[in-house]
C-alpha cells in the first residue's frame, strides 16, 4: 500500500532581519538590544519554518548557538547544540551551575523550540591568571580575526566598539551561517569577555545554505560557514538510514568540520557504529566520540499495522510547511518505512527522514529520496 505527500506550489518569501540602531545609546544597552535582536522569532521564510508554520531543527540549533555566544555568563564554545523534531539538546561543560542554568535560559528563549534537555555537566575549571588587554588591542585583535576568516569573505562585519572586553559587533551578513561564523570567531579571541551583536543579516536560510554544489572537501569549513551545517544535516541523515535507533539519543554537532557525537546508545557495538557510519561522510575532519552506552529498559513490543503507520507518516510530510515543494511517496511493510520520490535540499531530505524515523512503530528506515535544487525539482 502506498500514499503519496505533496503540497500547494508555494514560493519561499524571505524575510530579512531588521536590527535597530540605537544611536548615542551606552554600550552595555545597546548589548542587551542586540542580543534580543538575535534572538527574535522566526519570520515566515519557508527556510525557516517546519510543520504548522514552526521553525525547522536546524533554523533552531543555529539560533540557538547564536544565543548562547551573545548570553551574559556562558561559556558557549565548550557547549555542543542539537535539535530533533523541536527538542533541544545542551551538551559540554560548564564551570558552575549558574552557568548551566544560564545555557538553559539562553536556549529556551529561542521561539518555536519544543523542550530542552540539558545534559551540561559542572565541572570546575582550573584556576588560570586573569588576562587584561587593552580595548585598543582587542579591538584590533578582533578585527584580524574576522578578516583571516576566509568564508567571511562576502560578508561586511566590522568591530562598532569595546568596552572592558564587551565587542561590539555591526555590519552586514549575506547569510545566518555568516552571522553566527562571526559570532564564534570573536568569542574565541583570548580577552573577549562577551560578544554583542548588531549584525544585518537573514532570518532564515538562504538557498547557498540549504545546496552545495559539488564535493564535500576537507577544508570546506575553512571556506564557507555553512558547511558546518551542511556536514551535520549529512551526518544525521546518514545515521537515520542506517538505522540508530532511538533517533532522540542521538545527537550530532559540527564546528569547523569536527563532528561531536553524543547522547545514548544500547552497546558498545553501536556506539563503535555511529562513530564508522560519521566518518564514512565526506568532508568530516574528525570525529569526537561523546556518546554514553545505557543498557535499553525491557519494554513490551505493541505491534503497529503497517497502514496506520503509513497514514501517520503521510500526514506528517503533508502538514510540514518545509516540504510543501517535496514529493515524497511512503511505503510501510512490517514496520519498514521506505521513502522515495524528491526533495529540493538536502536539510529537507533530513526533515523527512526525522518525521518518518520518529513516528510511532517505524522500526527501520529505507532512503531513496533524490534531492534537486529547488529549480530543477520536481513540480
Amino acid at each position: 500500500m502506498m500514499s503519496t505527500s505533496s503540497a500547494a506550489d508555494r514560493g519561499p518569501r524571505r524575510v530579512g532581519l531588521i536590527l535597530a540602531l540605537l544611536a548615542g545609546a551606552a554600550l552595555l544597552v545597546l548589548a542587551a538590544s542586540a542580543r534580543s535582536q538575535v534572538l527574535d522569532g522566526p519570520s515566515d521564510d519557508s527556510s525557516a519554518n517546519a510543520s504548522d508554520g514552526s521553525p525547522s531543527d536546524a533554523w533552531i540549533t543555529t539560533k540557538v548557538k547564536a544565543a548562547l555566544i551573545t548570553a551574559e555568563g556562558v561559556p558557549a564554545t565548550s557547549v555542543n547544540v542539537d535539535t530533533v523534531d523541536g527538542l533541544v539538546t545542551l551538551h559540554g561543560s560548564v564551570s558552575t551551575a549558574s552557568e548551566r542554568a544560564s545555557a538553559e535560559a539562553a536556549a529556551r528563549s529561542i521561539k518555536g523550540m519544543g523542550e530542552v534537555r540539558n545534559l551540561l555537566q559542572v565541572v570546575a575549571a582550573p584556576a588560570k591568571a586573569a588576562i587584561e588587554v587593552s580595548d585598543e588591542a582587542l579591538s584590533k585583535a578582533v578585527a584580524d580575526a574576522l578578516t583571516a576568516d576566509a568564508a567571511l569573505a562576502d560578508s561586511q562585519i566590522v568591530v562598532t566598539s569595546v568596552n572592558k572586553g564587551v565587542v561590539l559587533l555591526s555590519g552586514s551578513a549575506k547569510s545566518l551561517s555568516d552571522h553566527v561564523r562571526a559570532l564564534e570567531d570573536v568569542s574565541r579571541v583570548s580577552g573577549v569577555k562577551r560578544v554583542a551583536s548588531q549584525i544585518q543579516s537573514p532570518d532564515g536560510f538562504v538557498d547557498s545554505e540549504l545546496w552545495h554544489d559539488g564535493e564535500y572537501e576537507l577544508d570546506l569549513s575553512e571556506r564557507f560557514a555553512a558547511s558546518d551545517l551542511w556536514l551535520t544535516t549529512a551526518v544525521k541523515s546518514q545515521l537515520l538510514a542506517a538505522n540508530y535507533t532511538p533517533v532522540y539519543s542521538i545527537n550530532v554537532d559540527t564546528r569547523r568540520g569536527e563532528v561531536t557525537v553524543f547522547g545514548v546508545v544500547d552497546s558498545k557495538h553501536a556506539k563503535d557504529a555511529v562513530v564508522a557510519e560519521t566518518r564514512k561522510v565526506p568532508g568530516v575532519r574528525g570525529v569526537v566520540d561523546a556518546l554514553q552506552i545505557v543498557p535499553p529498559e525491557k519494554e513490551s513490543a505493541v505491534a503497529e499495522k503497517d497502514e496506520a503507520i503509513q497514514a501517520a507518516i503521510a500526514k506528517r510530510i503533508e502538514t510540514n510547511h518545509q516540504l510543501a515543494d517535496a514529493r515524497i511517496v511512503v511505503d510501510v511493510k512490517n514496520g519498514v518505512a521506505r521513502l522515495s520520490g524528491s526533495v529540493v535540499s538536502p536539510l529537507d531530505r533530513l526533515t523527512a527522514l526525522t518525521l518518518t524515523r520518529t513516528t510511532h512503530g517505524v522500526r527501520a528506515l529505507v532512503d531513496e529520496l533524490k534531492v534537486g535544487p529547488r529549480e530543477v525539482s520536481a513540480r
